[in-house]
């Protein structure tokens, strides 16, 4: 599923591709993928525009149009964008089409249709209106430990809240964790944890862009590197354990990533 890093490429892919080309012709090819508004509509205010800028906000992408409207994108599980260039084939699972007076197109490929098209007159008002929290390569230490302190759930599951903090998914959650040693399950972080916390997630999410989100670009010493049945922690060699957490797989190591909570302090092993 892709998560900021990947997003945030993508952002910049589009940046690259497709601003100021006229848009010829737009295609609806399932209007499944389409949020609060018809193909009528889509097509009525794209056709003959052009996009000016790409803005991110989480896992969310906002493509500014003449006009003063914004395409808004949500890539969900398996949504892809494809700069296509002229006679080439459409991806297998196009879901909307965007042809440019130029003759390239842009695709939004999406296998299982999680992910979503639509417009908004703003992109703060868009995030506003969906109550998404703020983004989290753009939160400083103490907006996130304002946003976490208190909050009464496993630490792993208010990663994944995007009204709290936006664009951590499952991986880069279960990365955070590890490279702070802190177990998924754990609650009541107090404030040196939330700190070591906020300062792994932008390292991991900044690490990965800077590879493109090529897992096997990252350094060795990152979980996502043997996240799977059978890895072992790079750290110290033990089994990873994996277990199902608000019904997501959580990996971690049961060594270095002992669970946490302020009501039993004894229960917390740091990370050496």
């Amino acid at each position: 599923m892709p998560e900021l890093p990947e997003v945030e490429l993508a952002r910049g892919y589009l940046e690259a591709a497709v601003l100021c080309q006229p848009i010829e012709e737009v295609l609806v090819e399932d209007e499944r993928i389409l949020s609060r508004i018809t193909p009528a509509e889509i097509e009525q205010h794209l056709a003959k525009k052009s996009f000016r800028s790409v803005q991110r906000h989480g896992k969310r992408l906002f493509l500014e149009l003449d006009g003063r409207l914004w395409l808004t994108i949500h890539l969900g599980m398996t949504g892809r964008l494809i700069y296509l260039q002229k006679g080439e084939d459409e991806p297998a699972h196009t879901r909307l089409l965007l042809r440019f007076q130029n003759g390239f197109c842009l695709a939004f490929d999406d296998l299982r249709i999680f992910g979503e098209a639509g417009l908004t007159a703003s992109p703060s008002s868009f995030l506003a209106e969906a109550k998404t929290g703020p983004d989290a390569l753009q939160v400083d230490r103490e907006g996130f430990a304002e946003i976490m302190r208190g909050r009464r759930g496993a630490i792993k599951s208010l990663l994944l809240n995007q009204r709290l903090v936006s664009g951590i998914g499952n991986l880069y959650a279960d990365e955070a964790l590890f490279q702070a040693g802190i177990h998924p399950q754990s609650r009541g972080l107090n404030e040196l944890q939330l700190g070591r916390l906020h300062s792994t997630i932008q390292e991991v999410l900044r690490t990965s862009i800077s590879v493109q989100a090529d897992f096997s670009r990252l350094p060795d010493s990152y979980l996502l590197r043997h996240r799977h049945p059978g890895g072992l922690c790079p750290r110290d060699g033990t089994l990873l354990k994996h277990e199902k957490l608000g019904g997501r797989t959580s990996y971690y190591c049961p060594e270095h990533q002992r669970p946490f909570d302020h009501k039993h302090l004894s229960d917390y092993r740091p990370a050496h």
